[in-house]
């Protein structure tokens, strides 16, 4: 369950996020999403390996 979130979030950081960074780098959503998303795929992603684990 952890592993599908995290790949969910994954895909939608290079695949909805990155295009629409890439377009306005210095857009100010972009300047909030990013490191919300960023901590979000961070968090998942501890988490999964401590339950693999």
């Amino acid at each position: 369950m952890i592993r599908e979130k995290l790949t969910e979030i994954r895909r939608f950081i290079t695949g909805v996020v990155a295009p629409h960074a890439a377009l306005q780098p210095k857009g100010r959503w972009i300047k909030h999403l990013n490191p919300q998303l960023n901590s979000v795929e961070s968090t998942l992603d501890v988490i999964a390996d401590y339950i693999d684990a």
